[in-house]
Formats: structure tokens, C-alpha cells, sequence
């Protein structure tokens, strides 16, 4: 058996397309909805597999950066509050230069690292910083929502992929 990753994908696609799917052809459409649906994942997993690491690592760098400026900002109206997100910032650079570190050790860091800017931004309300938190939030946001828009790409849910930029976590350093 072949194990390389990419290529198991593409044999478990082929059977489930060119085998089952003629096989369930008198099934329930929802039935042949839910196999269609697993064929388009596995294509997805199979294009992207190569790149998950590289673009976790993008993702969390992005976020990083994000804190960084929120820091900056607090730190010009004086609020010094908040200094769980320089060891925020810490954690996520220790991370970003570990070799060993794993997918899923990036997830759940971009996971710590939203719902502290998240926590963030409500417990802004009112404050004198609040539109300029909220404003540069949005700002810091829009490349980050932008390189998932085209991580997403094969799924097809893009009217105009080819007028999105090259993604980030396809070019090496």
C-alpha cells in the first residue's frame, strides 16, 4: 500500500467516484449528496495538506502582529491593563520558532489568541480607545480573512478566485 498522503486521498476519491457513487445511483438524494460533499473534502484535504503547516504558521504570525499593534495602541492611551498579551506575543514567537511544533498546536494558539482579542474588544466598550481598538481590529483583520477566503478556494464558494492574490503560505522565506 501506498503511503504517501496526497496519494491515498487520490485512490480513496477515485473509489468513492468512479466505484460507489455508480453503485448508489437508485440512493436517496442525500445519500449521494453526503458522498459528492466527501469526494470534494478529500480533493480539498489532498491540495492543501502540502501547505497546512505553512499556513497555520502565516495565520498565527498575522494574529501576532495584530496583538503587537493592540499593545501599541493601549500603551498611547496609557492602559497598561492588559499585560497578558505580551506574554501572548511571547508564547506565540516561542511557538512560531519551535520546529516540533504541530497543527494542531497552532490552532489552538490562533484559538487563545481570538478569544483574548475578542475579550478584549468587549471589555473596550465605553473606553476611550474603543473606535480606534475596534477600527484597528477590523483593519489587522482584513489580510487574515483574505488569505482564508483562498485557502478555501478549492471548495468553490469564490466567484472570482483567479482575481484574489497569491497566497501567503505558498511562498517559502
Amino acid at each position: 500500500m501506498n503511503q504517501v498522503f496526497e496519494t491515498q486521498l487520490q485512490v480513496v476519491q477515485r473509489a468513492l467516484g468512479d466505484v460507489i457513487a455508480p453503485a448508489l445511483s437508485s440512493a436517496e438524494s442525500y445519500v449521494i449528496e453526503q458522498l459528492q460533499l466527501s469526494i470534494v473534502t478529500l480533493a480539498f484535504m489532498q491540495q492543501r495538506l502540502p501547505y497546512a503547516r505553512r499556513h497555520y504558521r502565516g495565520t498565527v504570525a498575522s494574529y501576532i502582529a495584530m496583538v503587537a499593534a493592540i499593545v501599541e495602541l493601549l500603551a498611547e492611551f496609557n492602559d497598561t491593563s492588559h499585560s497578558h498579551l505580551d506574554a501572548l506575543i511571547t508564547k506565540g514567537r516561542i511557538l512560531l520558532n519551535c520546529p516540533e511544533a504541530e497543527i494542531a498546536d497552532y490552532r489552538e494558539f490562533l484559538g487563545e489568541l481570538r478569544v483574548s482579542i475578542a475579550a478584549l474588544a468587549t471589555a473596550a466598550e465605553n473606553a476611550d480607545y474603543e473606535s480606534a481598538l475596534d477600527a484597528l481590529i477590523i483593519d489587522l483583520s482584513g489580510p487574515i480573512l483574505l488569505q482564508e477566503r483562498i485557502w478555501c478556494i478549492p471548495l468553490g464558494f469564490e466567484l472570482r478566485p483567479q482575481d484574489l492574490p497569491e497566497p501567503n503560505w505558498n511562498r517559502r522565506a
